[in-house]
């Protein structure tokens, strides 16, 4: 018998039919059910909550703005700055100085900074070109099955071709909820999942 990472969970695909995409994810038993992850999708999608440009969190937005907070124990720069979907000035102020200290910097300290500046840079990417969004997510279908981080990581390679790499969030693809669903029970299929698994066409 396979051992799974997470044992127990739900594959989720939600769709926004104006959007054009499809979101293919996954939730543990007792960490957030379904709903809570399509509020969560939605609250970021329709901008109710915002990217910090410097540590990436995302907070709600207050006023158009990034609230005060703290990362890693000290106050983020980012706060009280537009986010990330308004503007990436700060982020590449803050990428280019970041960048510039390396050389100064040894060991541990290195890597952390060399780790900070790779993951602005990807975030960056995401965002320079970011245009409001279009629609809203609905609740498609789900599966409940065990092995859900390894059904979702299959289910993403299976639709890697698809991936929408401009999204604001991650696991956004541009295919219909047919085909998802196709990836997921593909993926159910090649780790032994697809008849002990229960599918759900309603939260």
């Amino acid at each position: 018998m396979a051992e799974f990472l997470y044992p127990h969970g739900v594959i989720y695909v939600f769709e926004n039919s104006e959007a054009q995409r499809v979101k293919v994810g996954m939730t543990g038993i007792g960490v957030n059910t379904v709903a809570d992850r399509l509020r969560d999708v939605n609250d970021m999608w329709l901008e109710r909550k915002v990217t910090c440009q410097i540590c990436g969190g995302r907070l709600v937005n207050i006023g158009g703005l990034v609230p005060e907070h703290v990362k890693s124990g000290n106050r983020c720069p980012g706060g009280r700055a537009l986010p990330l979907e308004k503007d990436v000035a700060l982020a590449e102020s803050y990428l280019k100085n970041t960048r510039s200290r390396l050389n100064e910097l040894v060991d541990s300290e290195k890597g952390s900074a060399t780790r900070i500046a790779n993951t602005l840079e990807k975030r960056l990417e995401r965002y320079r070109h970011h245009n409001r969004q279009v629609g809203k997510w609905q609740f498609r279908l789900a599966f409940y099955t065990e092995g859900v981080a390894e059904v979702e990581l299959l289910s993403h390679k299976i639709l890697a071709e698809r991936l929408d790499k401009l999204a604001p969030f991650g696991e956004v693809f541009c295919c219909s909820v047919s085909e998802a669903t196709e990836a997921v029970e593909a993926a159910l299929s090649r780790l032994g999942l697809l008849y002990s698994a229960r599918k759900a066409t309603h939260l």
